[in-house]
C-alpha cells in the first residue's frame, strides 16, 4: 500500500495544504513491486505546479518537493506502468478548520500577524484547533520577531519545572499568549507551529510579572500528555482510535469548574463550545467525576449530561451565555444505588 506523509511531522497526508508561496513537500511511502523495474514517481495533475525528487527518505520511501502549486491541483503517485498508487488534492491551508480560531488570535487584541507571509511550505494542517498548523518558516528569526514584538506572548521557561513539562512536546522555542484561550507558538529553523490551548496557565500580575496559574495541571494532562498518542495513532494507520481519543478529556480542578475538588473524565461531542442548535451542531457533554475533597454531602459521584441549545454574546472567548438542557445523577457509591436525579433547563453566564 502506498501513501503520502510529511517528512517533518511524519503525519499521514490526505490533503497537501499550501500557502500563497505555492511550495510543498511530501514523502511517498511505497513497496517496490515486481511488475516494474522503475521506482514510483510523483506528478502534479489537474493544475499548475512543478515537482522534483529531493532524496530517498528511507527504505521504500522517496521525498518530493513542489513549487508553483495552486488549489485544485492534485498530487499523484504512479508506478512504472503509469498506474495510480495514491492521489491527494491541493488546498490552501486556510481551508483547514483550525485556521479560523488561530487567525482570530493572530489578528485580535491589537495583533496583526499575517501567518502566510512567514510560510515557506505547510507541513501539516489539522482540523483540530488544539493541533493547528505546522510549517517550514521562511525565516525563523523574522517569525520570532513578529511574535515577540506584539508583547503579548510569554517565552516558555524550561528552567521552571512546570514550564519544562509544558514545553516537553515543543520543537524549538515556545511562546504562549497571555490570554484564555491562548495561542501557543513554537518556532525552530526547520519547523514552526501555531495552535490554540483552551486552558492557558500564564498570568500577568498587576506588577507586570508573569506567573504560572492554577490551570497548569488541566493544560498539561488534557492538552499535552493526553493528546500526544493521537499523532502516533495516525502514523500507525489507526485514525479511528485517534478520533475517539480526541473527544475524551480528563477533568481536574480548573477555571471552568471553579477549581472544585473533583477528578474524572468528560466526553465532548458536536464541535466547539461555540456551537449550539442555531449553528446546526450543538455541543453535547457527558461528564463523570468524583469529589475527593472535604464535603458535607455523601453524594460524591456526579454524572452529568448537558446539551447547548442557544448561546450569545462575544464568542471570541466562547459564548457569554448559554441556555441548554442538563440531566444530572448524584450518587453515593460507584454502583449508584443511592442516587438523586434531576433534569431541566440551565442558563450559564460567563465561563
Amino acid at each position: 500500500m502506498s501513501n503520502f506523509h510529511n517528512f517533518e511531522t511524519k503525519e499521514p497526508l490526505k490533503v497537501l495544504y499550501i500557502g500563497s508561496s505555492g511550495n510543498g513537500n511530501v514523502v511517498l511511502r511505497h513497496a517496490m513491486g515486481l511488475s516494474s523495474f522503475r521506482a514510483p514517481r510523483v506528478i502534479v495533475a489537474n493544475g499548475a505546479g512543478t515537482v522534483k525528487p529531493v532524496a530517498m527518505a528511507g527504505k521504500d520511501e522517496s521525498r518530493w518537493s513542489f513549487s508553483g502549486l495552486r488549489p485544485g491541483s492534485s498530487i499523484v503517485a504512479i508506478d512504472g506502468n503509469d498506474k495510480v498508487l495514491v492521489q491527494i488534492p491541493v488546498k490552501m491551508f486556510t481551508e483547514a478548520l483550525s485556521w479560523k480560531p488561530v487567525n482570530e488570535r493572530l489578528n485580535g487584541r491589537g495583533m496583526r500577524i499575517a501567518l502566510d507571509d512567514h510560510i515557506d511550505y505547510v507541513c501539516y494542517a489539522s482540523d483540530i484547533a488544539g493541533e493547528g498548523i505546522f510549517f517550514r518558516p521562511k525565516s525563523s528569526g523574522e517569525f520570532t520577531a513578529a511574535i515577540t514584538d506584539t508583547r503579548m506572548f510569554h517565552h516558555d521557561d524550561r528552567g521552571d519545572p512546570f514550564g519544562r513539562m509544558a514545553a516537553s512536546a515543543t520543537i524549538g522555542e515556545g511562546y504562549r499568549e497571555v490570554s484564555t484561550p491562548s495561542l501557543h507558538v513554537a518556532i525552530h529553523e526547520t519547523i514552526a507551529s501555531v495552535h490554540i490551548d483552551s486552558f492557558a496557565f500564564m498570568l500577568q500580575s498587576p506588577e507586570g510579572e508573569y506567573v504560572i496559574g492554577p490551570d497548569v495541571g488541566q493544560h498539561i494532562f488534557d492538552e499535552l500528555l493526553f493528546r500526544m498518542p493521537m499523532a502516533w495513532l495516525r502514523r500507525k494507520n489507526l485514525p479511528f482510535i485517534a478520533s475517539v481519543l480526541q473527544v475524551i478529556h480528563p477533568v481536574l480542578p480548573n477555571s471552568t469548574n471553579r477549581y472544585n475538588s473533583i477528578i474524572g473524565a468528560r466526553v465532548a461531542l458536536g464541535g466547539t463550545p461555540r456551537r449550539d442548535l442555531k449553528a446546526g451542531m450543538p455541543r453535547l457533554n457527558f461528564e463523570s467525576t468524583y469529589d475527593w475533597g472535604p464535603s458535607s454531602t455523601a453524594k460524591r459521584w456526579n454524572h452529568e449530561m448537558t446539551l447547548n441549545i442557544y448561546g450569545g454574546g462575544n464568542t471570541d472567548r466562547g459564548p457569554d451565555w448559554v441556555v441548554g438542557i442538563k440531566g444530572q445523577v448524584l450518587c453515593g457509591d460507584v454502583k449508584c444505588n443511592d442516587r438523586e436525579e434531576s433534569v431541566g433547563l440551565f442558563l450559564k453566564v460567563g465561563q
